[in-house]
C-alpha cells in the first residue's frame, strides 16, 4: 500500500515532465523500493511515460518542473528547442526571469503567485522570452501545483507552447484594423483613440489641440484621366510628403479617398496652428513626380482648434470638415479657420435640408413664370419657369435652398417636378395662344447623373402633347466643367430630339469659347450683371456688344436677362440682341397672373409699353 501511495504522488509528475532526468530520478526512487515493484508495473509505467512524451513532441509542446521552495527549475528538450538553446543552463527561477521580457515580468510573477496562493485553479500566462538569437518569442505557459495536506504548494509542473506566429498574426490584424492598407497611415478608428487622449492631455496641461482636415483639390481629375493605379501611387506619395511635416507628437490619418487629417498637439495659439497648416499646404502645392508623371495636386485645408472652436472630439472634427468645404468653395488652395459663422451656416443648411424633404413630400413648391420677348418687335415668345418655395408664411430665396438641394441630391426629385409642371403648363398655354410659345426650364448638373434625362423630358412632352421644339433647357457654365463623356452625349441627344439648349449666365464663369463651339447650344444668355453695367460701366458697354457679335457668328440667339430700364432695352435693340426678359417687361408671376396678363387679354395688350414706339 505504501508503494501504491508513492506511485500516486510520482505519476502526476511523470505525466507532466518531459526531461530525461525526471525519468531517471523517478526510476531511482523506484529502485530504492525495487523489491516491492514488479517488472510488469515498471514496463507499464515506462510505456505510459514514453507514449505521453511522444504525444507531447507531436504537439510541439515543451515541459518544465519547478520547486517553489528551492527555486530549482528543470526544463525539457522541446522548450530548449523552442528558444534555440542546446543545454539546460537554467538552474533556478532567477535565471529564467532574466530571459522574460522586462515588460512581461510583473504580469508573469503575479500570475505565478496567484496560483501558488490557490486563487486560480491552474497557472496560465502568455509572455515573451528571449531566445538564443536575442529576439523574443511568445510562449503560452500552463501548469498546476502539487500541494501538501495543508494546501501548500511544494511542486509545480507544466508545459509551454510557442505562440509567436499566432501573436504576430493577431498583431497584424490589430494593425490592419487601425491603419489604412494603402498608405499604412492610422485610420479613423485609431484617430478617435488618439484624439480622445490628446484632448485629455491638453485639458490637463492647459494647451490647445489643432485638427487639420485636408482634401486634395485635383485628385479626382488625375485619378479619372490617368487611372486608379497611378492615383493610388500618388496617394502614397502625398502621405509620404505629409509625414515629412509632422512633429514628434503629431498624428497623420487617412480619412478615406483623397482626404487626410492631421492631429497637432501642444499648440500654443491659433496663429501657430495656421502656420503649421500653411506649411502642409505649401508642401502639397509642390509638383509630384509619380510613376514618371509630373502632377500638380494642391489642397484645401480646414482648421479647427480645441478648446477655442469645440469642446469635444466629435465637434472638433465637424468644425474642421466644415472649414475645409469653405476653403474648397472659395476656389481651393487655401487654409480656412473655422468661425462661429460657419457653424451657423451649417445649422441653417441642415434645417433647410430637413424642410426640403418635407416640402417634397407635401409638394409645397410652386412655379412662377417670367415672360420673354422678341427685342425688335416686342412679341411674346414664351417664359422661363422659376422655382419658388413658401415654407409656411416664409418665402425661401432660391439662392438659399437650391444649392442645398443640389448638394444633397434632392434637386433630382425637385427637378422632375419642375419639368412635369412646366410642360403641363405649356400644354395649357398652347390651347390659348394663337402661336406656339417656348418654355425655358433650368437644369442642374445633378439631373444628368442618372443618365435618363433626355428620355424623361421627351416622355413628358409626349404625355402632354407638347412639341420638343417648344422646350428650352438651360444649363449653367459651371456644369460645363463636367461636360465630358455622358454629359456631352446627353446634350447632343437632347438637341437631336429637337430640344433647344441655352447656356445660362454667360460671362460669370469660365466662358470657354471651346465649349460654345463644341456643344450644341441654340442660344446664349447674357447675365444680368452685364446688362446692368451696359449704361453706367464702360467695360460693360464694350463687353455686351462683343458677346452678341460672337454669339451671332456662332449661329446662336442672344437672350439678355435682367432688363430693368427703357434705356437698356433701347441699347439692346440697337445691338441686335434677339430676346430679352426682366422686370421692365414682366416680373416672374404665378400661372394665373401670366394667363390673365398675356393670354386672356385682347390682342395687342400683351405688349409692354416699353416696346411701343
Amino acid at each position: 500500500m505504501a508503494l501504491l501511495a508513492l506511485l500516486g504522488i510520482l505519476f502526476p509528475l511523470l505525466w507532466w515532465w518531459e526531461s530525461s532526468f525526471v525519468l531517471r530520478g523517478g526510476l531511482a526512487l523506484l529502485i530504492l523500493f525495487g523489491g516491492y515493484v514488479v517488472q510488469a508495473q515498471l514496463r507499464q509505467l515506462w510505456a505510459t511515460q514514453r507514449a505521453y512524451s511522444l504525444a507531447m513532441a507531436a504537439a510541439h509542446d515543451g515541459f518544465w518542473a519547478w520547486d517553489p521552495v528551492s527555486k530549482r527549475l528543470d526544463v525539457g528538450k522541446r522548450l530548449l528547442e523552442i528558444l534555440g538553446y542546446r543545454d539546460n543552463f537554467l538552474p533556478d527561477t532567477h535565471a529564467w526571469l532574466e530571459l522574460v521580457h522586462p515588460d512581461d515580468r510583473c504580469h508573469y510573477n503575479r500570475t505565478v503567485a496567484e496560483h501558488l496562493k490557490g486563487r486560480t485553479p491552474y497557472f496560465y500566462c502568455e509572455y515573451r522570452v528571449r531566445a538564443s538569437s536575442g529576439q523574443y518569442r511568445w510562449i503560452a505557459s500552463r501548469g498546476i501545483a502539487v500541494r501538501d495536506r495543508h494546501g501548500v504548494a511544494y511542486q509545480m509542473a507544466g508545459s509551454v507552447t510557442d505562440i509567436t506566429e499566432r501573436k504576430q498574426h493577431d498583431e497584424q490584424l490589430a494593425f490592419m484594423a487601425q491603419h489604412d492598407p494603402l498608405t499604412g497611415l492610422p485610420n479613423r478608428l485609431l484617430l478617435a483613440e488618439k484624439l480622445g487622449e490628446a484632448l485629455h492631455q491638453a485639458t490637463a496641461r492647459q494647451e490647445r489641440v489643432a485638427l487639420l482636415f485636408i482634401d486634395l483639390d485635383r485628385f479626382k481629375d488625375i485619378n479619372d484621366s490617368l487611372g486608379h493605379r497611378l492615383g493610388d501611387s500618388l496617394l502614397q506619395d502625398v502621405a509620404g510628403r505629409l509625414r515629412g511635416a509632422l512633429g514628434p507628437t503629431d498624428t497623420l490619418v487617412r480619412q478615406g479617398g483623397d482626404e487626410f487629417i492631421v492631429l497637432l498637439t501642444g499648440i500654443a495659439n491659433g496663429a501657430t496652428a495656421e502656420a503649421r497648416a500653411r506649411d502642409f499646404l505649401e508642401r502639397l502645392n509642390q509638383p509630384f513626380v509619380t510613376d514618371g508623371n509630373q502632377l500638380h495636386v494642391g489642397a484645401s485645408i480646414g482648421l479647427s482648434l480645441y478648446p477655442d472652436d469645440a469642446a469635444d472630439a466629435e465637434q472638433l472634427l465637424r468644425d474642421a470638415d466644415t472649414a475645409m468645404y469653405v476653403a474648397k468653395r472659395h476656389g481651393g488652395g487655401q487654409v480656412a479657420r473655422h468661425t462661429p459663422e460657419m457653424k451657423e451656416r451649417v445649422q441653417q443648411r441642415a434645417s433647410i435640408e430637413l424642410r426640403l424633404h418635407r416640402a417634397i413630400e407635401q409638394q409645397a413648391f410652386s412655379l412662377h413664370y417670367q415672360p420673354k420677348f422678341d427685342t425688335a418687335s416686342g412679341r411674346l415668345l414664351g417664359a422661363e419657369a422659376l422655382l419658388r418655395w413658401q415654407d409656411g408664411d416664409q418665402w425661401i430665396p432660391p439662392d438659399r435652398f437650391i444649392p442645398v438641394a443640389e448638394e444633397t441630391g434632392l434637386i433630382i426629385p425637385i427637378g422632375h417636378w419642375v419639368l412635369t409642371e412646366a410642360i403641363a403648363c405649356l400644354a395649357r398655354w398652347n390651347r390659348l395662344s394663337p402661336t406656339p410659345l417656348h418654355m425655358a426650364i433650368n437644369l442642374s448638373a445633378r439631373q444628368f447623373w442618372p443618365g435618363d434625362l433626355t428620355e424623361t423630358v421627351a416622355a413628358l412632352c409626349a404625355e402632354h402633347g407638347v412639341a420638343c421644339e417648344q422646350i428650352e433647357l438651360e444649363v449653367t457654365e459651371s456644369m460645363l466643367l463636367m461636360a465630358e463623356g455622358n454629359h456631352v452625349d446627353m446634350l447632343h441627344a437632347m438637341r437631336a430630339r429637337g430640344f433647344r439648349l441655352a447656356l445660362d449666365d454667360f460671362g460669370t464663369g469660365y466662358s470657354s469659347l471651346s465649349y460654345l463651339h463644341r456643344l450644341p447650344f441654340s442660344s446664349l444668355k447674357i447675365d444680368r450683371s452685364f446688362v446692368t453695367a451696359l449704361i453706367d460701366d464702360a467695360g460693360g458697354s464694350a463687353l455686351v456688344p462683343a458677346i452678341i457679335t460672337m454669339a451671332h457668328n456662332l449661329g446662336l440667339e442672344v437672350v439678355a436677362e435682367g432688363v430693368e430700364t427703357a434705356a437698356q432695352l433701347v441699347l439692346l435693340r440697337d445691338l441686335h440682341c434677339d430676346i430679352h426678359q426682366g422686370y421692365l417687361s414682366g416680373r416672374p408671376m404665378p400661372e394665373a397672373d401670366f394667363r390673365q396678363r398675356f393670354l386672356d387679354a385682347p390682342t395687342g395688350t400683351d405688349v409692354p409699353a416699353a416696346h411701343k414706339k
